[in-house]
């Protein structure tokens, strides 16, 4: 097996990925596993998916003019409930040739959590916009809606996790981990805090979008990673 480390370490990842209980992710990332396998000689059947390295790391998004509510909110989900820490950080954009100021978000823990949060992640970001466009009826302040299903998608999620004695058990060592590899690599930080949202109604609307939409939370480190979005 003489293909490169990061090739061998992508094909793991599509392979984990290809447990996912959404068959088009499924698929697809089989496929793609087994293009890889092919191309560099690699027996899939000798691989252990699950044998990647639990060291903590970061992987950034793509660098935006700036990170709207939509990406703020999505982050601040994804950080609640899949096991990483989204950093918003100052980044140069470049546009047509010329440099300028933008944002983008740095996500922190170990490379399989920040596999699944980024997928989480970018169907949020779409899942919000598309709610809005075909789910608002008559709502026209988007912030609030969206806010609600912020509020809601925490709600379902909240419900679904595993007793609280669990989760401190599962998460202090890692959580201590990215504590440290946030010192180490980004210095001082400072908590964001989203605004309330100001209209009822577009709020409650949200909410009831949010509550509609189907997300497997992540499970305990080391178990079986599944993902259902809808």
């Amino acid at each position: 097996m003489n293909a490169p480390t990061e090739i061998i370490d992508k094909i793991k990842k599509l392979l984990r990925l290809a447990r996912s209980a959404n068959p088009h992710e499924a698929g697809l990332a089989m496929q793609h596993a087994l293009r890889l396998a092919e191309e560099y000689h690699v027996a899939v059947d000798s691989l252990n998916p699950d044998a990647a390295k639990s060291t903590i790391t970061h992987q950034d998004t793509d660098t935006l003019a700036r990170l709207t509510y939509d990406r703020h909110f999505a982050a601040l989900l994804v950080k609640r409930f899949f096991r990483v820490r989204p950093i918003a950080c100052g980044a140069v954009h470049v546009i047509d040739g010329w440099p300028t100021c933008g944002q983008k978000l740095s996500f922190v823990g170990t490379a399989s959590d920040i596999e699944i949060a980024l997928y989480v992640y970018h169907f949020l970001v779409r899942h919000f916009s598309y709610c809005w466009r075909h789910h608002r009826g008559r709502m026209r302040n988007r912030y609030s809606f969206v806010a609600g299903m912020y509020h809601g998608i925490f709600a379902k999620l909240h419900e679904a996790e595993p007793p609280a004695a669990d989760r401190k058990v599962t998460g202090t060592e890692l959580s201590l981990s990215i504590d440290g590899y946030l010192a180490q690599h980004f210095g001082e930080l400072k908590t964001l805090k989203m605004a309330d949202a100001l209209a009822t109604a577009a709020a409650y609307a949200g909410y009831v979008q949010g509550r509609n939409t189907e997300i497997r939370p992540a499970v305990k480190p080391g178990a079986q990673q599944t993902l259902c979005l809808a």
